[in-house]
């Protein structure tokens, strides 16, 4: 599995070593390095291959929106996720506009901060692992539903499997909108082959995946499953 180096920024050690635990109970992750200040930010963005930075806004020496702007122009390839105080609500408002991937307001719980590490690895691993040209519909869907919207009540998964996952496969397919087998999903997600089928099978049975089959000369043919139903629809 590809490892995205995440770089935290927060100036309290506590909540550093929180955020790096955080880190360390995902798969996909790796953490890279931790700053305490806006100089040492900057100067670890030019020397260290950084993917996302987890950026606590009013870091010392950054001047908030000020130094995400010249970030941002610096580094137009890293992307950023604040996590700080809502207390400024143009602070709130100008992070989101200068392109921070997602707002994470202190205090938050681990649950919120996985939901956002996830969204932003599906989002990433969508854009820059293509290869294909982009069709106008693809790229709405992974701009437009980085947040899957839950099930509608008749959809709501059986006994046994969770809607957040449901949502996760789903969101998977989205963004990489070519056939993938179980175990690719798996290992994108961080789950094992099994449960992956499992919840791939549950949505070819409600009509929201199709099934494919690659053919190879030795052995069983590899099932391949990629969004939209048998109608042809997503």
């Amino acid at each position: 599995m590809k490892a995205l180096s995440v770089l935290v920024a927060e100036d309290d050690p506590t909540l550093r070593d929180l955020y790096g635990d955080y880190l360390k109970r995902l798969r996909g992750f790796r953490l890279q390095d931790q700053v305490s200040s806006g100089p040492a930010l900057f100067e670890a963005l030019k020397e260290k291959a950084i993917h996302l930075v987890l950026l606590d806004l009013f870091l010392p020496g950054f001047d908030a929106l000020d130094g995400l702007r010249r970030a941002r122009v610096s580094h137009p390839r890293i992307d950023f996720i604040v996590l700080s105080v809502g207390t400024s609500p143009d602070a709130v408002r100008g992070s989101l506009c200068l392109g921070a991937f997602d707002y994470l307001i202190k205090p938050f719980a681990f649950s919120r901060f996985k939901t956002a590490l996830e969204a932003y690895r599906t989002y990433h691993l969508g854009l820059t692992e293509r290869r294909e040209p982009w069709r106008q519909e693809e790229l709405d869907r992974l701009t437009g539903t980085l947040a899957t919207p839950p099930l509608a009540p008749d959809l709501a998964p059986p006994k046994g499997l969770q809607a957040k996952l449901v949502g996760d496969v789903t969101a998977l397919l989205q963004a990489w909108d070519k056939s993938l087998s179980a175990a690719e999903v798996g290992e994108l997600l961080g789950i094992s082959r099994s449960t992956a089928r499992r919840y791939l099978e549950y949505l070819v049975e409600i009509d929201q995946v199709s099934v494919d089959y690659a053919f190879r000369e030795v052995g069983r043919p590899v099932k391949l499953y990629r969004l939209g139903g048998r109608d042809g629809t997503c």
